[in-house]
């Protein structure tokens, strides 16, 4: 008897404040080396999480655990369950990911990277959404005028925000970015984190790798502070991003300065 197989879960909503994701011991090494040592973290609906730290902290690997890119020591949950209890394609209608380097081999459109994304909900009846939702993923992204560009002939900044409107059209309810912002502009720096902010008001949790600990202070509502493959330190930013924490970790002097208009901290490096 031939078994067919079973139809995929479809996602429930996530009430505001659950868990919706989380680490608990993770550890990593490659090649000897130890990259996450007994990490743990969780990340509720309506919320954006900033992972930041210094070069080699471990803040790119354990965003691949949390997808599941990554393999490691420890457990992680999604949604209430272990994340390799959900098949692929249950696991991408409720995380979606934005890498860091993403390559294409053939001459796709913007539009058909877009369209990627809604790879999960063929065959259900989120499918009539498509090309609407393809549509407002490209619009938020300031990225309607390139959809008939190939791909691979845009910038780097370019390519970088069609990807991000390919992870948005996936209408997942977690959402993972690897350093979104490091190729772009000012504006679309901006643009990118205030999307992220958007998600989070909708519901959704949000799990973001920064570099720019201004970005961070501004956007997120917690900070993850790694440092050699260890949670240094997490909680608001008012309360985690405290000149003699940041000093050390970086190991470069650190003063930190109130906005003079949202009181949110704003860091700069002592010269």
């Amino acid at each position: 008897m031939r078994l067919l197989p079973r139809r995929p879960r479809l996602p429930q909503p996530l009430e505001r404040g659950e868990v919706a994701l989380a680490v608990d011991g993770a550890r990593v090494a490659l090649g000897g080396a130890t990259i996450l040592d007994d990490v743990s973290l969780s990340v509720r609906a309506g919320e954006v999480v900033a992972l930041v730290g210094p070069n080699g902290a471990g803040k790119s690997t354990l965003l691949g655990v949390l997808s599941g890119d990554v393999a490691a020591g420890g457990t992680v949950t999604l949604a209430g369950r272990p994340l390799d209890r959900w098949t692929t394609t249950e696991a991408a209608m409720r995380r979606a990911v934005l890498v860091q380097r993403g390559t294409l081999s053939f001459p796709f459109t913007c539009r058909q990277v877009v369209e990627m994304g809604r790879a999960p909900w063929s065959r259900t009846p989120r499918e009539d959404d498509d090309a609407a939702t393809v549509a407002h993923a490209m619009g938020l992204t300031e990225t309607t005028a390139l959809a008939h560009r190939t791909f691979s002939s845009l910038s780097g900044g370019e390519q970088a925000r069609v990807s991000l409107a390919r992870v948005l059209a996936q209408s997942a309810g977690v959402v993972l970015l690897d350093e979104p912002t490091a190729a772009l502009d000012l504006h679309h720096q901006e643009l990118v984190l205030r999307l992220a902010r958007d998600r989070a008001a909708a519901g959704d949790a949000v799990v973001v790798v920064l570099h720019d600990l201004n970005l961070a202070a501004g956007y997120a509502d917690r900070v993850a502070v790694l440092d050699r493959g260890r949670v240094a330190a997490v909680g608001a930013p008012g309360e985690v991003l405290q000149p003699e924490l940041l000093s050390s970790v970086y190991q470069h002097a650190v003063e930190v300065l109130p906005h003079p208009r949202t009181a949110a901290p704003i860091i700069l490096a002592r010269r």
